[in-house]
């Protein structure tokens, strides 16, 4: 915590993302396109794009990427260097 008592990160379940979410986010992070991310987790194009689109409602973005940026900058997801 810091000094005023507030968390530096939070959880994911601040944000209630589950871990699909938190999955999908993560790959898409990292530069898999939608229908990458679908193969991966076995589900369709049109599901992985639900899937984000939740993502980023729960998150209170304005579009993927600044779902991305939320998620990082929370600690909730990493990018591959």
């Amino acid at each position: 915590m810091s000094q005023n008592g507030l968390k530096q990160t939070a959880d994911a379940e601040d944000f209630s993302l589950t871990r699909m979410e938190l999955i999908g986010l993560t790959l898409a992070a990292n530069g898999y396109r939608a229908g990458e991310i679908a193969m991966r987790l076995g589900v369709s194009e049109k599901e992985t794009e639900t899937l984000l689109f939740c993502a980023e409602r729960k998150l209170g973005a304005k579009n993927r990427l600044h779902a991305i940026a939320i998620a990082v900058s929370q600690g909730l997801i990493g990018i591959e260097v």
